[in-house]
């Protein structure tokens, strides 16, 4: 059996050796570095390509990769599992990390069914078990201080907000891989490609929906699921927030961007590349944009070091340096399970609202996703 923890390092099996999971690698490495993470094995049915893979990022040689789970949880009982495989899968694997007494750090979205959220919410909760969920906008410089000052009534009352998500793919991007765009294993690019910034949203306005209106279609893709989503929610708060999602636009070009009207500022985020962008701005034109970004980074320094400063456009990096402390410090991370089951849940009421025609009440009364026509 291979061993957990050692001298205080916490062991990691990575589930899914993918695209998104070089992204978990590099982390890892640094948390290495670090000597508070190492990467006790990992599982892909490719396994002489996982293993290239290991070997290009750095990994000492001897990392095991398993075919299966099964067979990894047979011979290795990690401290933490992180699962990156196509949505779908996302439930079952989930469920044999939590029987095996692993913490979970789960890819977004959580499940694609509440019902399978709520399994696992339960099961993790009754053994202490955290879990982990991969919106990684909330780990994005600034946004800490952000929602602290907006949950404070700082700017007082939130008024309403847009969600823009631009992350376009070409027809090729869905045929590598034909779980994409499928109802039953991704749903499309509302569920894919918004969620992260509806999470965002919902986190720095500190609310969740009454009401969702959506509206879907398929505009330039061939695949099952919208390329195309917009919607309207209503806020718990009475803030009106709107999102546009789609994968329609051209792949050199992506972008997501937020905008928030409170009473006395507003407050722009956005990722478009590799770029970055902040801007808090009070009502009486003065920026704050500044402030945050100092108060943000000396935070960030403080915990990741000078050398952190190379993983600020890896916020997976941060993903791992909370899961770690909330496992130690016995508290739920910033990006939860249950946040991760919000998300899917608003994410579902614009499925749901567009199949009824109408305007439907959240949570949502259909739990999982419906494949509907478009």
């Amino acid at each position: 059996m291979l061993n957990k923890t050692t001298n205080q390092s916490l062991s990691v099996a990575l589930i899914g050796v993918g695209r998104v999971a070089v992204k978990h690698l590099k982390a890892i490495r640094f948390w290495e570095g670090k000597k508070k993470l190492h990467l006790l094995a990992a599982v892909d049915p490719k396994i002489e390509s996982a293993a290239a893979k290991l070997k290009e990022l750095g990994f000492k040689q001897g990392i095991p990769v398993f075919k299966n789970m099964e067979q990894m949880l047979r011979e290795a009982r990690p401290d933490i599992c992180a699962i990156t495989t196509p949505s779908g899968s996302h439930f079952v694997l989930a469920k044999k990390a939590l029987e095996a007494g692993c913490h979970l750090l789960l890819e977004k979205p959580f499940t694609l069914d509440l019902d399978e959220a709520d399994f696992l919410l339960e099961k993790a909760a009754n053994n202490n078990i955290k879990i982990a969920v991969g919106h990684i906008f909330r780990y994005m410089i600034g946004i800490q201080e952000l929602r602290e000052d907006l949950a404070s009534g700082r700017f007082g009352r939130v008024l309403y907000g847009n969600v823009t998500v631009r992350w376009g793919h070409d027809q090729a991007y869905y045929d590598q891989a034909k779980w994409r765009g499928s109802w039953q294993q991704d749903g499309g690019a509302l569920m894919n490609q918004t969620v992260h910034a509806l999470d965002l949203m919902s986190y720095l306005c500190n609310a969740l929906p009454v009401t969702a209106t959506g509206e879907l279609a398929r505009i330039r893709h061939d695949i099952e699921a919208e390329d195309l989503g917009l919607g309207i929610f209503r806020l718990a708060n009475g803030a009106l927030l709107a999102v546009e999602g789609t994968t329609a636009g051209p792949p050199q070009d992506k972008e997501a961007s937020l905008f928030i009207q409170t009473e006395k500022a507003n407050i722009r985020a956005s990722k478009r590349g590799r770029k970055i962008r902040l801007s808090v701005r009070a009502e009486e034109s003065q920026s704050l944009t500044g402030s945050y970004l100092r108060r943000s980074l000396g935070r960030y320094l403080k915990k990741m070091g000078l050398s952190g400063l190379w993983q600020l456009t890896n916020p997976h990096t941060s993903i791992y340096a909370d899961l770690m402390s909330a496992i130690k410090e016995d508290r739920e991370p910033i990006a939860s399970g249950l946040s991760g089951r919000d998300a899917v849940a608003m994410v579902l009421s614009l499925y749901q609202s567009y199949r009824e025609k109408r305007t439907v009440r959240f949570p949502p009364t259909e739990r999982r996703i419906t494949p509907q026509e478009l």
